[in-house]
Parts: C-alpha cells; structure tokens; sequence
C-alpha cells in the first residue's frame, strides 16, 4: 500500500481500484495522512486561509433526507437577511481582515440572479474575493453571478451514485448536478464541490468514483464531510459517518488535487473536538468561520450541534502545529502535472488553459458545425465547444446527453494518433459518454447524414 501512497504523493493519479484498496485498510492511515500533508506543504503553503460565512436565507426548495433545513420540515423557523444586513455583516468581516466572503443558502429562488448580482457587487467594493453557494441555477443566472464579480462557487454534489444520488435528493437530477458544475467551470468560477461520507447504502467504491469524479471536472475546492443526521429528517435514526474514513478521502483528494484548496469542514469539528486540527494535518487548508448574526445563526441547522470557530483559539492551534492565518484572498494556483497532460500528438489536449484558445481557433469545420448548434439549436440540446473534461478537451459535448462529438482532419491517421486516440475514448467511455467521431469531409460534404447520425443517437441517450 505504501507504493500506492508514493505513487499518488509523486504522480497525483490512482485508479479506481487502487483508491478502494487505500480506503479499505486502516493499516496505513498515518502514511496517507503524512503523505497528504507532505503535498498540502509543497504545493499550497503553511498558510490556512480564513472564509467568512454568511448563511442569509435557511429557505430551500429541496428534501434532501439527510438536511435539517429541507422544505418539508415544519420545525424550522425561517428567515431571510435584507440586503443591507448581508452588506453590514460582510463589512465586519472584511474590517476583521477576512479575504473571501461566502455567501450561503438553502436553494431559495425568491433571491433573483440580479439582486444577488447587486449583493456580490457591494461586497465586492471590500476588495474581498466573493464565494457563492446557494443551489442549482440556471447558466443564463450563473453568466450573471459573475459578470456581478463572484469568484467562486460552491455546489457539493454529495454523491456521484446516480441511485444513491436520487434516493438522498427526492425529485433531484444528478445530471443537472453536474450540468451546473460544468457550467460554473465554462462560466469562469472557481468551481466547488464535495462529498457526504457515511450516506446509508454508501460503499468504497462509489466514494472513489467521487474522487475519480473531483479530478475530472478538475475541481478547484472540495469540501468532504462526514454525515450528522438531523434529528427533523428521514435520517434521523441513521449512524453518523466515519470521520476517520472521511479524512482518508480527504486526503486522497489532496493527493489527487495537490493544488486545490480544501476546507476543515465544520463537521468533521462537530464529531471530534479536534476534528479540525487533524484535517488540517490531513491535506485540509482552509477554515470557514461563520460570522452569521447570533440571532439567526442557529436557525441554518442543516446538522445539529455545529462546532463554532473561535479565532484566538484556533490562532493558538494553528501555532502548535506550525502553521498560520493568511490573510489573501487564497486563489488556485493551478499546477499542472506531467502524468495527467496526456498531450496529443496533434497538439490536442496539451494544456487545460488551451481550451479558450482552441475556441478562438476553430477550424472551418468546427466553426460550421458549432454555428448549427449552438444556443440549444439543434433538438433543443445545448451543447459545449472545446470542453475539458477530465485531463482532455474534447470538441463539442452535450452535457445532459453524455454525447461528445469529435471532428477529426488528416492528422488522426497516423497510427500515433490512433493510439491516443484509443486511450483517450476508452477514458471518456468509462465516464458515462458516447463518443461520436466525423471526418471534416463528413461536416464539408454530408452534414446532413451527420446531424442523422447525431439526433438518432441522441434518442437512443434518452
């Protein structure tokens, strides 16, 4: 197991099965952690970075069975906080020297996309990077939330078992999930996401695919945490999840994502009075203290008994274990490993950032099937341009569909390309989609039979 451990610690790679095995034995929990913070050192410095949360709305539209403030329980006393008490409290928190300010709620639509866009241009004026975390929303909402100037948005996706997935969240999409990560990437943010560990009917190796699932959409913070039933829902009488457990997929995280940034989660402090030293000890960089107005605080209760941050106190622990309080505004870094590049011959696929660029510099053939297409033309489908997913960018892609569509020139005859190629769809097959590929005669001199091919596949995705 320590080989695994010195692969992931060197390479930032793991399969599948090599991630179950480490989850799987409690044998080497000291090395991971070690190993984990060994490349939390390296890659993100010693300095913890402060994130002051305000939870302005405890309203939400969702019944997620594991959360306390879900619509459907009755107990819970409501409230929304007026745009100038959200201002007044993110003034507090940037004269207290915080760099980022989270703004967190339930999925409460009567916030519109545009009086939030005024909120995040306010606090903006702090000189403060703004989080966001407040649902699904559409990409047309999102497209505003950033133009307002929100750098990040958090949306954990809690589990990636598509049937564990919509068991936890009754009448929820996990695909719109994932739509909406994906167009918080293509949108700019740096994208959020995260895991629930210790969910009834969870295993291993779903919790890898979470994993596998963080480094594919090469997410920019993850967020895990153990589960706390909440006495007010259907998983009242379930267990609490294994924070040791949680702390090895935080870990593994790390490992995978050396340079992304990671919070202690509040529950992980909840569970264990140290809870939070030992992720920071465990690959963990960041610490959210809730800076909520006393009077509402305790009514954003999506778990009971939440662990409150005290800044003396953890100034004081973070002195014992040598680290300390910065205080930037903490942005990704975005190292780039060798192992994950996965260059292509043709120069497809050598650098993530090339993506903007490949869209600037379409071929006449992508340019003409793009103009077909694009604003959901073609069977009401929206599809993406010069996406990445995972560690390659693929041509076009409709999220929803798990549909890929690749055009391909004379460059991908050679039997080098092929091989890469071959690699590269059995890669984006084991994530769920199809692949479809069209020569750039095909697009010149027979679009129609290709847009046959595309809708008759499209049908077969339903």
């Amino acid at each position: 197991m320590n080989e695994l451990i010195e692969k992931a610690k060197e390479f930032h790679t793991l399969t599948k099965g090599e991630l179950v095995s480490l989850l799987a034995d409690d044998g080497i929990n000291e090395e991971l952690f070690q190993a984990a913070d060994s490349v939390r050192r390296e890659f993100v410095g010693d300095e913890v970075h402060l994130r002051a949360l305000i939870e302005f709305s405890n309203y939400c539209r969702c019944n997620c069975l594991y959360c306390g403030i879900r619509a459907e329980n009755n107990l819970v006393e409501r409230y929304r906080l007026e745009k100038s008490e959200i201002l007044e409290l993110a003034q507090h928190a940037a004269a207290s020297r915080y760099k980022t300010i989270v703004l967190q709620s339930g999925e409460d639509f009567s916030f519109k996309a545009d009086y939030l866009a005024e909120i995040v241009a306010g606090i903006k004026k702090l000189d403060v990077a703004v989080t966001l975390s407040i649902g699904e929303r559409s990409y047309e909402e999102y497209k505003i939330l950033k133009k307002s100037g929100a750098d990040r948005f958090l949306l954990r996706i809690e589990t990636t078992d598509k049937g564990l997935y919509e068991k936890m969240h009754p009448k929820a999409s996990l695909e719109n999930r994932k739509r909406c990560l994906y167009d918080l990437k293509e949108l700019g943010f740096e994208t959020g996401t995260g895991c629930l560990v210790g969910l009834p009917g969870q295993t291993l190796e779903s919790l890898a695919d979470d994993i596998l699932f963080f480094k594919e959409l090469d997410a920019d913070m993850i967020g895990i945490g153990p589960l706390i039933p909440h006495p007010h829902t259907p998983l009242r009488d379930s267990e609490c999840g294994n924070l040791t457990l949680a702390l090895k997929v935080m870990a593994l995280t790390r490992l995978l994502l050396p340079d992304i940034n990671i919070p202690a989660t509040t529950a992980m402090e909840t569970l264990n009075s140290e809870g939070r030293i030992m992720a920071l000890q465990a690959g963990a960089n960041v610490v959210m203290p809730n800076v909520t107005a006393e009077d509402v605080r305790g009514k954003y209760e999506i778990y009971p008994n939440k662990a409150a941050v005290n800044y003396a106190e953890l100034s004081k622990k973070l002195a014992q274990i040598e680290r300390t309080i910065s205080h930037k505004k903490g942005f990704r870094n975005h190292f780039v490993s060798p192992l994950t590049l996965a260059p292509s011959p043709v120069g497809r696929g050598k650098r993530f950032y090339l993506a903007r660029h490949l869209r600037r510099n379409m071929t006449p053939q992508e340019i003409k099937f793009w103009n077909l297409v694009r604003n959901s033309k073609f069977m009401n489908i929206k599809f993406k341009r010069q996406y990445k997913i995972g560690k390659y960018i693929v041509d076009f892609v409709a999220i929803q569909k798990m549909l890929i569509i690749e055009l391909d020139g004379g460059g991908h005859n050679t039997p080098e390309q092929q091989k890469y190629d071959e690699e590269r769809t059995k890669y984006l097959m084991s994530r769920g989609f199809k692949i479809l590929r069209f020569w750039n005669n095909d697009i010149d001199n027979n679009i129609d039979g290709v847009f046959e091919t595309i809708s008759l596949a499209l049908r077969e995705r339903n």
